[in-house]
């Protein structure tokens, strides 16, 4: 049976469209994935009010929820939280709604921490990678898949983007956490952080890498592309992406497909058109 992994990121609760809550809870029913894959920024402040609100959502879903934090989901106000304890709340408020990681016999997904609550940085927003902790996810990707199952790593900002590490995608030693991925035989590294849906191959030999960012999910947040989320369905020598799109009625509709191969860093879209690259 093909796996579907539901690709989800920056849902904002807090600044979120609550006709696109209900309705990506209703598209989750109906599209049915093996997995949710939710790549950070659950919420804008970090306030356990907004982390109540992603919970209510999960507790709904039908599939397991491997989640990452994302830069918002700290205690915005809370310097001293920020600096001791960032992720203390969004782990006990989220609970066991969402995992760290997941496995079976199709796939592994594992989460890797790219925001921090301070940094020696003007902009704290920006992600920061840790070479050590990649390689120590890529060792337990290839224990946990050790037949070749699919290797799914999802972490909150970009590792590659399409203009570069540049701007909102500057996270430091990104680069070196994609290289220690791509070496180690990941398939797909899901993000988030930039609003913005791409597709983007990296290969080492003869293994190809696919790194994908999702838009804003639901959050009035959005920034050139309109909200929405991805489905890939895993196939034996590509992945079929779907994205689909918020439309102004407060649903969600599909807006095209694209074909990641597998074997090549090639992608052929088969309804090209916004939102892409």
């Amino acid at each position: 049976m093909m796996t579907k992994i539901l690709h989800i990121a920056d849902l904002h609760f807090g600044r979120e469209d609550e006709r696109l809550v209900e309705a990506l809870a209703e598209m989750e029913k109906t599209l049915a994935p093996d997995v949710v894959v939710a790549s950070g920024d659950l919420t804008t402040f970090g306030k356990r009010s907004e982390f109540a609100a992603a919970r209510k959502l999960f507790e709904r879903f039908t599939a397991p929820v491997v989640a990452s934090p994302g830069n918002h989901d700290v205690p915005y106000a809370n310097i001293f939280s920020r600096l001791l304890s960032p992720w203390r709340r969004f782990r006990r408020r989220m609970g066991d709604t969402i995992e760290p990681r997941f496995a079976d016999d199709k796939v592994a997904i594992e989460s890797f921490e790219t925001s921090r609550g301070a940094q020696w940085r003007l902009d704290w927003s920006l992600g920061r990678a840790r070479p050590d902790q990649a390689r120590e996810i890529a060792g337990r990707l290839q224990h946990n898949a050790p037949n070749g199952q699919l290797r799914v790593v999802t972490c909150h900002h970009p590792l590659v983007a399409p203009e570069g590490m540049t701007g909102r995608a500057k996270t430091k030693f990104g680069g070196a956490a994609a290289d220690v991925f791509i070496r180690g035989g990941a398939h797909l590294v899901l993000t988030g952080h930039m609003h913005q849906v791409f597709a983007l191959a990296e290969s080492h030999e003869d293994h190809v890498c696919w790194f994908v960012s999702a838009s804003t999910a639901f959050s009035i947040r959005t920034r050139d592309e309109p909200a929405g989320f991805n489905l890939l369905t895993v196939e034996d020598d590509h992945f079929v992406m779907d994205v689909y799109v918020a439309t102004t009625e407060g649903d969600f509709m599909h807006s095209e497909t694209r074909h990641l191969n597998r074997k090549e860093s090639e992608i052929f879209p088969e309804h090209p058109g916004k939102p892409g690259i």
